[in-house]
Order: structure tokens, then sequence, then C-alpha cells
């Protein structure tokens, strides 16, 4: 859009090549003819490919041989809708399709095809995170992505911040997600406060004293508890709010994040989105806020197959 290329390095490192074609002459000019390249699609071991009006897609069921994937041909220029498979009656072209799909999947690092799905999710979630359990975050820091948010599924954790409490002070001390799901750490009417925000099922324990002034250190403590705790199937969580390292109240519940914690990133010091729990937007710590640390224990159980589908859906 802006007629510039880019750059083959940045401070010295090589840059991988751009690949694809632009539609930006679209943008600019309806009649553009579509790219003469073709496309490829990969996905578990699902295959498609279109070039030159033409289109051929397999459907691979997982743990199959790839050769026995049956592919289906149509002639998008006649059949946009992809009604009337061509592949019976057409096969030197859709041969010569499939025959493009591999050099392009090759061409492009495709290759080796990998049709796992419960194991690729599993692997794919410590894939930013890897062995790091401990996160220390402080005041004035940005929103911070989901991905590379602490990954507290199916585990027991710890939170802990140390604060200021200032007269009649209040607001979120840790906020992840939003509305819909998610979950908050905060002080309201003198009191922490823990909400964990399950599709709008709240699941909230109170302090049952008021938080004195002065320097504290606020958190939670979620345990995975009961004779299932080594599944992610009937398992208990305990939530246990602390201040000052002492039990200020707690409650159990069967609802946790099993598959997904939100979509929508997390916040120091205020919930830049829709609220996660009770209070109105941002609701910024108005005490002094000086770090909050995640600590998380090694027991985290993933279910591949319950992240996998509510990635798909997701998309």
């Amino acid at each position: 859009m802006l007629g510039i290329e880019p750059p083959a390095e940045i401070n010295g490192v090589r840059q991988m090549p751009i690949e694809g074609t632009s539609f930006a002459g679209s943008l600019k000019d309806p009649t553009a003819p579509s790219k003469a390249q073709p496309q490829y699609f990969e996905m578990f071991g699902h295959r498609g490919l279109w070039h030159d009006g033409w289109k051929a897609v397999a459907f691979h069921p997982p743990g199959t041989p790839y050769e026995n994937d049956a592919w289906e041909l149509f002639h998008l220029d006649e059949d946009f809708s992809e009604t009337n498979d061509l592949a019976s009656t057409q096969p030197e072209k859709l041969a010569a399709l499939v025959k493009l799909w591999w050099e392009e999947a090759e061409k492009h690092n495709v290759l080796p095809l990998d049709d796992r799905f419960r194991e690729r999710f599993v692997t794919n979630a410590s894939r930013f995170h890897g062995t790091r359990k401990r996160y220390v975050f402080h005041a004035g820091m940005g929103h911070l992505p989901t991905e590379v948010a602490p990954d507290i599924r199916s585990r027991s954790y710890r939170i802990e911040a140390d604060v200021l409490i200032t007269d009649r002070c209040e607001g979120v001390i840790i906020a992840h997600g939003d509305a819909t799901t998610g979950y908050s750490l905060y002080v309201q009417s003198g009191h922490l406060v823990h909400d964990m925000n399950i599709g709008g099922e709240h699941v909230i324990v109170i302090s049952g004293t008021p938080i004195s002034p002065g320097e504290r250190r606020l958190g939670v403590r979620v345990r995975r508890i009961g004779h299932d705790a080594c599944s992610t199937e009937n398992t208990t969580n305990e939530f246990t709010l602390l201040i000052d390292g002492a039990p200020a109240g707690s409650i159990r519940s069967r609802l946790g994040f099993l598959n997904q914690i939100s979509w929508t990133g997390l916040d120091i010091g205020r919930d830049r989105g829709s609220p996660v729990s009770h209070y109105a937007s941002p609701f910024a710590f108005t005490g002094k806020l000086i770090k909050v640390i995640v600590t998380m224990d090694d027991d985290q159980i993933l279910d591949g197959d319950g992240i996998g589908h509510a990635e798909l859906a997701r998309d």
C-alpha cells in the first residue's frame, strides 16, 4: 500500500521473505484479476489448493494414511459454491492439482504433515512459556496478550501483590479476561475480593475482615484438590484469599479454567476491557500498587481435545 519493499535485514538479522501475493490492487480496482499463483491450504492433514479458477480439496480422517484421502475437484469459475464434484470426470485435472499441492507444500515448509489434534494443542500450550512458572508484573505495565500471560489452566497457582493500602482505596490488582470469562483480584468496600468468571457464572470469595491500611501483601491461592486432582474431570478448585500470607476467606467450586482463560488478555492495576466482575471498568487501583507475582505449580494437566475444539470455535 505504501509502495515500499520490506527490508532484507533488520539489525544485521536476515528476515524471512514475505510469501504470497498482495491484494492491494483489489482495494483500488474492483475489476482486478485474481492472483496467478496457486494458494495451498493445510490443517491437521486436511488439504486444499486453488489455482487458476479450480480447487482441489481433501478431507483427512486423523490417524489414517494420507494416500487413502479422497480428493474432490471443483471448477470455481463456473461453480463458486462447490456443489459439483468433477473428480471422477476430470481425473487428469485433479491429478495435476494434487501434484501441484505437494510441490507448494514442500516449497513452503508444510511437510512433513502432522494430523495429530490433541497432542499438538497440548504442545502449543507450552510454546510461549516453556518451563517458566513465575511471573513478576510491575505497576504501570501495559495490556498483556493471553498467549504470553501466565497459563493457570488446570493447575494450582498463587497470586500475590505488594500494595500500600490507603484510606478508602479500591480497584483491580490483576484482571485477566472480560465479562464473558476470566478472573479478577481486587479491593472493594475495604475488602479483598476474588472472582472467577466462567461464561458469566461467578465464583466469588470476599475476605471476612476489612484490609487494614498500610503496606500489605494481598493475594489468592488456588489449589486443585480431591481424588481426581490428577485429571481434568471432576476436580474441585479451592480459592483462598491471603492477607499478609494469612487466610482471609475461602470457597470451593467444581468450576475452573480447563481449556481457556480468556482471549482478551491481562491487566495490572486496572481492568481495561468489559469488566470481569461486578464493577465498572477500568476500576483502577487507587492505592499504591508495587508489583504482582504469579507462581504456578507443576500439577498442570491439559485436555488437548478440549483446547483444540475451543480454539477452532474461536476461529
